[in-house]
């Protein structure tokens, strides 16, 4: 920058503009000016609108564009006079001032060296060993000076010793880089890669350089600001206004970030409590992307590197223009924030206040308001986010943070708080208003001087600005009265009266539970209760006249006006939102609960677009609860919040995590509210939320808001209209041409032979079709929505016109056709029209004979494909179903037995078929130990409700022989955990155990717990995948113990794990119902002591090893008639499992199909395609392989089916 006091104007070099503005933003007005020697002159390009920035000192002002001048910018007298620019040579400084406010910028001594760092203008990856070229970028234009590379780099970029500097033109230039590594280096976008040394070369006099300053492309702001008085019809308003605007538009400028100078930081409050820490989310296709925001918000100020204990995971959702959305899951902190009790302003007084006879109106809305306000200091910690390199924290506040509200208000009521007499603040809405515009400027001054004094800035594209009239908070506020908007009672206002009994029975149901709130509800809805309490023979009676459609639109407006429905919220009482969706569209209803009469505040109700009905039901009542809250922002936004939803699996997601992604970026989005409690209601009770989204037929807006990263990422589900000639054009309730293949597949016909095959070419242009006839019986038919359906459903496999002709070549046929001829006795056959018939009985009657084609063994297979394979003859249905619908047609020997084994050689029917029968495989089970711990079985039970010590997950072990069970609350599943739960908790008070027992899960089977193995010296086994009958005690047991500990717990407090080891220890002391004793009995030689017992007799003994002598006789004892009753029980289970279930032994060799055991559809087959070869027998568990990839499993024979080969 060059500051000259010999230049009237202020110019700018034409090189760099485009960096700055755009082409259209340039008033082009040739014109030429005269330089210092009066003779001389140069012409310029036109004029541009531009903001120079001295930190947080924002200048706008007018530059004329010039071609090759010696910097950049050059700053004239209308700049210095504008901004009162004085250089104190002394100190080295440069001072401007503007309405009330000053800057001092330093100057930079020109014999002093410079620094300009050299900027890496993308990320790159470096191969080992070669020599790569990288685009360097700086903040000047052109300039040749030497450069010094980063120490870091300095072995690696190669410099031209023969031309010491590095050349810049349109700022960027090139730097060779060699890697001499034999790893590849990756170099990030921004990197420092070194720096120009700028010497004693700027000589001019005249010429100051500001290391504070940067060039901001005012165009955007100027634009944003003539926008918003555009429809203003006076010019001399429009022109004061603009002009105001012009001395703030800093307040304007959205191209930085920024943090407000505020006495009022925000405070995080907690509870005691360990500090939660989660795992980053791994989103790899992102993860460049969040770096490059982590660098520009550390840059910006807005965060800082950590080392908290706290760690919430972030996340990136993306935008509608491709950009993304920074996030940070807070559920957790959140949980344990001690929620601010400030309340907000009342709606009511504000609204009233509006309304008292003033004449201009302005609203500003506050651009990424909560992340302009800093967070105190000893607090910041709390909000540390985890990436995948590394941890930060805000320093400022950040989105999804509870009691942001109460803060932002106390934080815009303290700014604005000496012009509330002409100025309302509610969250980030502010509004201005005034009687006369004089007024109004001067208004307008005073709070955009406040703002600007502590630094926040506004979002232009949600302003308006002095108008007559003006929505706020929910109503409509003019000079002369205040209104209610409509938003709120749209969804009831646009309800269509009932054509049809159907509707009108919905419509007054929705309304049922309104009754006792409605008074005289039975008078008014009586004429509609006339005609449709109607007996299922009178339906047809059904008729809508002038009378019902009073009694209707009388109903609508009892739900829009009071008593039932309250313009304004009831402060210090809670909202109750109740939503609902459905396959047509979402619903809502906001009330709040006023002296136990339900009062209603807001209705919603939308169609959703086809995409979204694709949506799995927990997503669609997801997005329900999340476009309600975003439609009722204003009347929720800092209240108390109950959500009521009729679809339970959602009552919990602001508590934990959902495995649904959609419905976890939902949760991050709404976190900004205070939802208390998300409760389940019947959908019996949930009638108008119901009713709202199903009764609107309008056609649907875009639901997701993409700028949250909503919207489906699959980009070929198009909303964009069907092309006509795929599709008839006609309404959905006409029949389509017979061009349409839709129709033509239901309509072709199958010739036993020489068959068509149809296609769109192959159909001539006429038709014999009325494509006007209605055709009532398509409900659910579209002409919006292409289908693609093949034309041919079914194929004829079976030509009966070949029987003759392979009878005479079967030679059994052709024998009995023999025998026919020469011996008049046989009566099983018959022989008409040189076709062989066999006499059968008719199975459904027995006196009744009949005919039927002998078949002859080459036919066969063909009759079987077309009967059990095709479509419309078979569709793979079973033996019996098949074979009496070919017995009346045809006959051969062994027809069952072939039929039987054609269907056992199906692939298809052994992947998807169901079993009806038993599992197969019979009960083997484990010999029982001989003695107390040499086996035993472990496994985790959870997770459960998350308690207040942490503890989540059950480790539960049982000894097989005693049945005595340790059970130990964990607060996760991990491998550490688990050994060392294992090592304190049961080796270091009960021993080390033979064998472990337990599944394949990772928290077992890993190398700690191989380690622990090989150190501590036990044999560790494990179940077969996928069947924890192997393990089935210790199974057994989790099932009974959460019940009993689900009945003790308190609900409220989650405090299961304190109960426990009591529920343990009454399960030991009782007795068994397979050994006969107590596991504590079996274990320690007697009965244990409990609180209903009388105090024991006592016991003298003549020598003290008596008693162990004692102890030992009864341990044999109760060992050997326990070990006894185990044997028996197990012989009745066995005899009792085994009864009626096959148990098929498979040999080396054989191909089998196994079962898919991950959660599948329900048109999913049930059976892997693949083949698999059984390559080991341990029956009733093989291990089968993969001939393909070689992979090896253990499978037991009830997840395995043979195929047979026919």
């Amino acid at each position: 920058m060059l500051i000259d006091t010999g230049a009237t104007k202020t110019f700018i070099n034409s090189k760099i503009l485009h960096h700055l503005v755009s082409v259209d933003s340039i008033l082009k007005q040739p014109s030429s000016f005269l330089l210092a020697d009066g003779i001389a002159s140069f012409k310029v390009l036109g004029l541009v609108d531009l903001t120079i920035e001295f930190n947080d000192f924002v200048t706008p002002i007018k530059a004329y564009i010039a071609q090759n001048l010696c910097t950049d910018i050059i700053i004239g007298m209308d700049y210095i006079n504008r901004y009162n620019m004085s250089i104190n040579v002394k100190k080295q400084t440069v001072h401007l001032e503007s309405h009330n406010r000053h800057a001092v910028v330093p100057i930079i001594n020109p014999t002093k060296s410079i620094k300009i760092p050299v900027i890496s203008c993308s990320t790159i990856s470096l191969s080992s060993n070669t020599a790569t070229t990288i685009q360097v970028i700086i903040p000047i234009s052109a300039i040749s000076l030497p450069f010094i590379p980063n120490s870091s780099f300095k072995s690696h970029i190669l410099i031209d010793n023969k031309k010491k500097n590095l050349d810049f033109q349109n700022y960027h230039s090139e730097l060779v880089f060699y890697n001499s590594k034999e790893i590849p280096k990756f170099i990030r976008k921004g990197t420092c890669l070194g720096y120009l040394l700028c010497g004693s070369m700027f000589q001019h006099p005249r010429t100051f350089y500001s290391s504070n300053f940067h060039l901001i492309g005012a165009t955007r702001v100027t634009q944003h600001l003539n926008s918003l008085v555009k429809n203003i019809p006076d010019d001399q308003i429009k022109q004061a206004l603009l002009s105001l605007l012009e001395s703030f538009s800093n307040l304007f400028d959205i191209t930085r970030h920024n943090i407000a100078r505020t006495p009022v930081p925000h405070v995080i409050n907690t509870i005691p409590h360990s500090p939660p820490a989660n795992r980053p989310y791994p989103q790899p296709d992102k993860e460049e992307a969040m770096y490059e925001l982590v660098q520009e918000f550390l840059k910006a100020g807005l965060i800082s590197e950590s080392n908290s204990p706290y760690a919430a995971p972030a996340l990136l959702v993306k935008k509608k223009d491709n950009s993304f959305r920074f996030v940070v899951d807070y559920k957790r902190l959140n949980a344990i924030t001690i929620k601010d009790s400030s309340p907000l302003p009342n709606i009511e007084d504000t609204i009233l206040k509006l309304g008292k006879g003033f004449s201009y109106f302005s609203k500003f809305d506050l651009k990424s308001g909560f992340y302009q306000i800093p967070i105190n200091e000893t607090d910041r910690e709390k909000t540390a986010f985890i990436t995948p390199f590394g941890l930060y924290q805000f320093n400022v506040l950040p989105m999804g943070l509870k009691n942001s509200p109460p803060t932002f208000q106390r934080v815009m009521t303290e700014t604005l708080k000496s012009f509330r007499h002409f100025c309302l603040v509610y969250l980030d809405d502010i509004i201005v208003f005034s009687k006369t515009f004089p007024d109004h400027l001067n208004h307008l001054k005073n709070v955009f001087s406040a703002l600007q004094d502590k630094n926040l800035v506004l979002n232009p594209l949600k302003c308006e600005l002095a108008v007559k009239q003006i929505d706020y908070l929910g109503h409509t506020i003019t000079e002369n009265c205040v209104t209610p908007t409509k938003d709120k009672i749209e969804a009831i206002l646009q309800i269509p009266e009932p054509r049809t009994l159907a509707q009108a029975n919905r419509f007054l149901g929705s309304l049922g539970w309104y009754r006792r709130f409605l008074p005289k509800f039975a008078e008014v809805a009586a004429p509609i209760h006339s005609v449709t309490n109607l007996t299922k023979p009178n339906r047809r009676k059904f008729k809508w006249q002038a009378s019902q459609s009073n009694a209707f639109h009388q109903l609508k407006q009892m739900l829009t006006t009071e008593p039932l429905f309250l313009n304004f919220p009831v402060d210090d009482i809670p909202v109750i939102l109740t939503t609902d969706a459905s396959d047509l569209g979402i619903g809502g209803v906001l009330q709040q609960e006023v002296n136990g009469q339900f009062r209603n505040l807001c209705y919603h109700s939308q169609t959703i677009s086809p995409c979204q009905r694709r949506y799995s039901t927990i997503e669609k009542e997801a997005l329900a609860i999340y476009k309600c809250l975003d439609r009722m922002r204003s009347l929720v936004l800092g209240r108390n919040i109950i959500i009521m939803t009729d679809h339970c699996p959602l009552c919990s997601i602001m508590q934990k995590s959902c495995k649904n992604n959609r419905v976890n970026r939902i949760t991050h989005l709404i976190q900004e509210y205070n939802i208390d409690k998300i409760i389940h209601i019947r959908g019996q009770y949930n009638c108008l939320p119901g009713y709202l989204s199903r009764y609107t037929k309008e056609p649907f807006d875009d639901l997701f808001d993409i700028d949250y990263g909503l919207a489906s990422t699959d980009q070929s589900l198009s909303l964009s209209p069907t092309p006509t000639n795929d599709i008839n054009n006609s309404s959905s309730d006409k029949l389509a041409s017979p061009k349409d293949p839709l129709i033509l597949a239901s309509m072709t016909l199958r010739p036993r032979k020489n068959q068509v095959h149809y296609s769109e070419e192959s159909i001539s242009d006429t038709n014999d079709f009325d494509s006007h006839h209605s055709y009532v019986d398509m409900p659910n038919s579209n002409p919006k929505r292409k289908t693609k359906l093949t034309p041919q459903i079914s194929q004829n496999y079976f030509d009966t016109t070949q029987l003759e002709v392979e009878q005479d070549r079967d030679f059994k046929i052709q024998n009995i056709i023999k025998n026919i001829s020469t011996n008049s006795n046989q009566h099983q056959f018959i022989l008409q029209d040189n076709i062989l018939y066999k006499i059968i009985r008719c199975f459904n009657s027995s006196n009744r004979l009949s005919k039927v084609i002998y078949l002859p063994r080459s036919m066969i297979n063909p009759l079987l494909k077309a009967c059990h394979d095709d479509p419309l003859s078979g569709a793979h249905f079973s033996t019996d179903r098949m074979y009496y619908k070919i017995r009346p047609h045809f006959w051969w020997p062994g027809m069952k037995t072939s039929i039987q084994s054609y269907i056992k050689s199906c692939s298809l029917c052994k992947q998807f078929n169901v079993d009806r029968a038993k599992k197969h495989g019979h009960l083997h089970s484990i010999s029982p130990p001989t003695e107390p711990f040499a086996l035993i079985g472990i496994d985790f039970c959870g997770p459960l409700p998350r308690t207040p010590r942490e503890n989540q997950y059950v480790l539960v072990i049982t000894d097989y022989f005693t049945r005595f069970i340790t059970a130990i609350a964990l607060p996760n599943c991990t491998a550490d955990i688990t050994a060392r739960a294992l090592f304190e908790d049961f080796f270091c008070k009960f021993g080390i155990p033979s064998v472990i027992l337990s599944d394949r899960g990772t928290h077992f089977q890993n190398k700690l717990m191989e380690n622990l193995q090989n150190l501590i010296g036990y044999h560790h086994i494990y179940s077969t995948p996928y069947h924890p009958q192997t393990n089935g005690i210790v199974e057994r047991f989790n099932a009974t113990f959460v019940a009993q500990v689900s009945k003790l717990q308190n609900t409220q407090h989650n405090n299961w794990d304190e109960y426990l080891q009591a529920v343990v220890f009454a399960y030991n002391t009782g007795v068994h119902k397979t050994t006969k004793f107590s596991p504590y009995e079996l274990l320690y030689g007697r009965p244990a002591r409990l609180p209903i017992h009388i105090q024991p007799k006592e016991f003298t003994f003549s020598k003290p090893n008596d008693y162990f002598v004692q102890l030992k006789k009864t341990l044999r004892l109760f060992h050997q008639a326990s070990r006894e009753n185990i044997l028996s029980q197990q012989r009745t289970n066995q005899a009792y499992y085994n009864r009626n279930r096959r148990d098929p032994q498979l040999k080396l060799g054989d191909k089998v199909l196994t079962r898919v055991h991950i959660a599948n559809g329900k048109l999913d087959p049930k059976f892997s395609p693949i083949p698999k070869i059984v390559v080991e027998i341990h029956h009733p568990m093989y291990v089968v392989e993969d001939e393909c990839t070689q992979i090896r499993s253990q499978v037991h024979i009830s997840d395995l089916r043979p195929i047979i080969i026919t």
